[in-house]
């Protein structure tokens, strides 16, 4: 009985143990693994209507979920009725973590078979690419399933502030209907960034857009980087649409060293064999020459790597304001398609200066020396001011409209430009007469004052509100060329006369001007409550200001805008 006792408890032990095996081996295979990856796209099968996506054109068209999936009821639908130049239905604010391979899967077709584009950038200015950049998908006239994979770059840190953005124009027409499903991106695992040389450039392979590679020509052209490179997803790629006689690619305000050798490596080619030339100089006036001056390049026309070593000249301390420059022109032709890749530009080493050599001078007798009369000296008269305490910037009466037109430049900027576009966000205007040309703080500090605004706003289409600022550029039109008026101090809803003062020293980027210099130009902007410039005109802008796409909500709009500079202790401004 004992025996039969001990064989029922080790039968009862068995199947209490094998249960508890299955029961765990269960919930391991019912419950997600602790790395399996995770969708980070919200209603991926818009089956919860069109939440979290957005969709912009500025054509005309609609979104809506109301036909069904590939096997849901439901799936994205856009109708083009009117084609645009940016069209697109994205979704924002994602999160991603940097140096990390991510797949994206959907699907999708178009009745017409037209194709669309792909990007995950950031949603917000400057727009960084932070790894697929206008991915060109072959859309069919029926569903199929689609799979892109990239590699999270352009930041250092996780991020929030992703878009992932399918972009039916240049294809779009009337008509079209295009249908999106399934739209899965998932972190597919990390990756060790590539070694880069230790190179003073920035973005030197275009992994990361174009940014802050800067282009720039007085005939017309493009510069993207929608071109695989040498060896890499990206590279940079202009192309002369029309010649011109100052056409450049160059990176700014960077950091060499004195009496330094340095060398400059990079591959490139252009599709018709035509030459380019290389320097390395100051970026602003007087724009020395730092040890390279347009070294000709002989280019093919297919990727080749080029090196050139030089020596820092033109200056005894180390700068932080030097240029490299590759300059098209007087090469380039229409049609011409230049292309560059891995741009790296690293230290060798200092070189050592020879002593100076002081002549022996000859000694020569000293005549003894005949006393003359000390004549009495006439007082140097102490300069005397201009008459006021004040100067007036600008005093323009305006109508801000949609309408785009170029205003002439008093002088040619650095870059070689005589005129600047302005219109809808940017309104650029020369500064008011008897504006210096020369310095704002001798013989009178103005730089060192206060910054004073009216508006007066005599029509207005709505109770929008409106931001209103004023920028002031020096040498070039280009962010890093100007100071700017605080916008949110300027605001109104409606008509009437609005005022705004503040410290000069307190204006954006008031360090980047030489108040000592002269200035080029002035310009007003008109920003959206957010502090988002209202214009449709530069794509980093387009879709994110309030009420957009609508314009209509802030143009036409007339106004009299006066700004004023008063030295310290000039007391108030007398109003034009």
């Amino acid at each position: 009985m004992m025996g039969m006792e001990n064989i029922r408890k080790k039968v009862l032990w068995k199947r209490i143990n094998i249960g508890l095996i299955c029961f765990m081996l269960f919930a391991i295979y019912l419950s997600p693994s602790s790395g399996e990856s995770i969708n980070i796209v919200s209603n991926p099968g818009f089956e919860s209507g069109t939440t979290n996506w957005v969709f912009y054109t500025n054509g005309a068209g609609t979104f809506l979920n109301d036909v069904p999936g590939a096997a849901t009821p439901h799936a994205g639908h856009i109708t083009i009725t009117k084609p645009g130049t940016n069209v697109q239905v994205y979704q924002k604010n994602l999160v991603l973590e940097p140096n990390t391979e991510y797949q994206l899967d959907f699907k999708a077709f178009s009745e017409n078979g037209h194709d669309l584009t792909v990007s995950i950038k950031k949603h917000s200015y400057p727009y960084t690419n932070y790894g697929s950049r206008n991915k060109v998908v072959n859309l069919g006239t029926s569903w199929g399933s689609h799979s892109i994979t990239f590699t999270t770059s352009g930041f250092s840190g996780t991020v929030n502030d992703a878009r992932l953005m399918f972009s039916m124009a240049p294809y779009d027409a009337t008509g079209d209907q295009y249908y999106f499903d399934d739209v899965i991106l998932k972190k597919v695992s990390s990756v060790t960034p590539p070694v880069t040389p230790s190179s003073i450039l920035s973005n030197p392979g275009f992994e990361s857009g174009t940014t802050p590679w800067i282009f720039y020509t007085n005939g017309a052209g493009t510069f993207l980087d929608d071109v695989s490179g040498s060896g890499s997803p990206h590279a940079g790629h202009i192309t002369i649409s029309q010649p011109g006689t100052n056409v450049q690619l160059y990176q700014k305000y960077l950091t060499l060293d004195p009496y330094s050798v340095y060398q400059l490596d990079f591959k490139a080619y252009s599709g018709t064999g035509h030459d380019l030339a290389v320097s390395i100089k100051q970026h602003g006036y007087p724009y020395n020459n730092y040890g390279l001056t347009n070294k000709v390049v002989n280019l093919g026309t297919t990727w080749e790597s080029h090196s050139i070593t030089f020596t820092t000249s033109g200056f005894s301390g180390t700068v932080n304001d030097a240029r490299l420059m590759f300059s098209m022109a007087p090469y380039d032709a229409s049609g011409d398609q230049y292309y560059f890749d891995d741009v790296i530009l690293t230290k060798v080493s200092s070189v050592t200066l020879p002593p100076a050599t002081t002549p022996t001078p000859t000694l020569t007798p000293t005549p003894t020396p005949t006393p003359t009369p000390t004549p009495t000296p006439t007082p140097t008269p102490t300069p005397v001011p201009p008459s006021g305490n004040q100067l007036v910037v600008l005093d323009v009466t305006h109508t801000h409209t949609t309408k785009v037109t170029y205003v002439p430049l008093l002088r040619e900027d650095i870059s070689g430009k005589t005129q600047t576009k302005s219109g809808q966000g940017f309104s650029k205007f020369n500064f008011a007469p008897d504006f210096p040309t020369s310095s704002l703080k001798t013989p009178i500090n103005y730089a060192g004052g206060t910054l004073y605004q009216r508006i007066k706003v005599n029509t207005k289409p709505s109770t929008y509100p409106v931001r209103y600022q004023i920028c002031l550029f020096q040498d070039e039109i280009t962010h890093e060329q100007h100071a700017c008026s605080q916008s949110s101090l300027l605001t109104f809803t409606g008509t009437g006369t609005y005022y705004a003062s503040q410290p000069m020293t307190s204006m954006y980027q008031y360090e980047n001007i030489d108040w000592n210099r002269e200035l080029l130009v002035a310009m007003t902007v008109v920003k959206d409550n957010n502090g988002d410039p209202v214009d449709n005109v530069y794509p980093q802008f387009v879709g994110n200001w309030l009420g957009s796409p609508n314009l209509g909500l802030y143009y036409p709009m007339d106004v009299r805008y006066t700004a004023i500079m008063v030295p310290p202790g000039g007391g108030a401004p007398v109003w034009p």
